[in-house]
């Protein structure tokens, strides 16, 4: 049986909200995954907004430092907007996530806009609490 692209949609969004129901506290499973939010977003060259997302890993990159410590860094592919993102989940504040291409993964954190498709960081909690907290569901765990 061949699945088209409507099949493959509802198929991923299924999957996003079966692993957020399932893998998150009820405060963190009220957030869906809306690839579109993040277009949108990068269409209007939006930042420090709130975005939850799924697809696959299309490429994982090399740790990153910066001001904040190690990032782990990752591409996904958002196979129903067309385009891909970078995520850069913070190290000093949340466990790696050991992703692997080809695989699903959920995101959830702050969009900053580029010319690339952008970035989401803020994959983690805020010890701070000055800022909602992120996650990385992958692989039926949660990285926060």
């Amino acid at each position: 049986m061949t699945v088209g692209t409507t099949g493959r949609r509802a198929t991923a969004a299924l999957l996003a909200l079966v692993i957020a129901s399932s893998c998150t506290p009820p405060s963190a499973a009220t957030a869906v995954a809306d690839n579109a939010a993040v277009q949108r977003a990068f269409e209007g060259h939006t930042d420090q907004v709130e975005v939850t997302a799924t697809g696959t890993v299309d490429r994982v990159l090399t740790d990153q430092d910066g001001p904040s410590g190690p990032h782990e860094r990752f591409i996904i592919r958002l196979p129903d907007v067309g385009m891909t993102v970078l995520i850069e989940h913070n190290l000093s504040l949340a466990p790696r996530v050991p992703v692997a291409t080809g695989q699903a993964v959920v995101v959830h954190g702050e969009y900053i806009w580029n010319a690339q498709g952008g970035l989401v960081h803020f994959t983690h909690h805020d010890p701070d609490r000055s800022h909602e907290g992120g996650y990385v569901l992958y692989g039926g765990k949660r990285y926060d």
